[in-house]
């Protein structure tokens, strides 16, 4: 009987659930162990790593958190907001941060500026200096974060800091400074066909139902990369492609029904094709990119992963 309320009491104090944490907030680059994403719901994160830590937060389904060490069943994490703690292995899946590309590796932090005209400052604070201004989708490194601010470089190598509220991190991500890890591209593209059939729904984002740019967006998160909501905006993140030079993973994008701005985007699978959620076919398809009625309406395409 006694061991049946042990682990009753388990059960309920880690399903319940148990991540680990402290109050303090801390750079959210460190190095680790890789990417997790957490398999349960009401996850708790504690303390320490076990369950007489105390409770510091709940983490939901799917929330992706940077995995720094594992002693036992427990991983230590830290969170999109910069706190650590631990959460219990079961209700974790690790990405590990091995099977990088060749090259000068390490663990890159990417940012997405979430507003228009945000400064670009000399130092952490609102008395820095404006260094210049940036538009909502530029894609950052993110270098270093202090009190709320994030040091980050630009494409052209210019460094400054931008305030926490205007920048969207895709945290503990491992990347080749060289060439791309091509597993991680055939995972992410795997994982896209296991849509294939899933009914469109306009402004859907989940497998109950997508649209293009939120099939996209949804297929991207899971394996931590944060890009926004819409075609259009993702049209500004990473770096452009020409379509002789298209890889597996790139983003293609197109004006579909005499729209005047980008309104359609797609995953670039090899051989050609494309897969997107299609409002014509009402569903998730795989489409030809060099004929018929995609190629008369292609735009240009973008590199997320590099």
């Amino acid at each position: 009987m006694e061991s049946k309320i042990g682990k009753i009491i388990f059960g309920v104090s880690v399903f319940g659930m148990t991540l680990i944490g402290n109050s303090f907030l801390h750079p959210v680059f460190a190095e680790g162990l890789g990417v997790g994403k957490v398999t349960g719901n009401y996850v708790n994160v504690r303390t320490e790593g076990s369950l007489s830590g105390s409770v510091i937060t709940q983490v939901s389904k799917d929330e992706v958190v940077t995995v720094l060490e594992k002693q036992g069943d427990w991983y230590r994490i830290r969170l999109s907001d910069g706190r650590e703690g631990w959460i219990y292995g079961e209700y974790l899946s690790v990405r590990s941060s091995n099977g990088v590309s060749r090259g000068d590796t390490g663990e890159v932090s990417v940012g997405v500026v979430t507003g228009n005209y945000v400064n670009l400052r000399s130092e952490g604070s609102l008395s820095g200096k404006v260094l210049m201004q940036l538009s909502k989708g530029t894609q950052v490194e993110v270098l270093d974060r202090q009190n709320g601010w994030y040091k980050v470089k630009l494409s052209n190598g210019q460094e400054g800091w931008i305030y926490r509220e205007y920048l969207s991190v895709r945290s503990g991500v491992y990347a080749s400074r060289g060439e791309v890890d091509r597993s991680l591209v055939d995972k992410l593209i795997d994982f896209a066909k296991s849509f294939l059939g899933t009914r469109y729904v306009y402004g859907g984002s989940s497998p109950k139902g997508f649209d293009c740019s939120g099939f996209v967006s949804y297929v991207f998160s899971n394996f931590g990369f944060s890009l926004p909501r819409t075609a259009d905006e993702q049209a500004n993140v990473g770096d452009t492609v020409t379509r002789d030079s298209l890889e597996k993973g790139d983003l293609v994008f197109f004006k579909t029904l005499g729209s005047s701005i980008i309104n359609h985007v797609g995953i670039y699978i090899g051989d050609g094709q494309f897969i997107h959620a299609s409002s014509g076919a009402g569903k998730v398809i795989i489409s030809p990119l060099n004929e018929g009625y995609y190629l008369s309406h292609y735009v240009k395409a973008k590199r997320v992963i590099k």
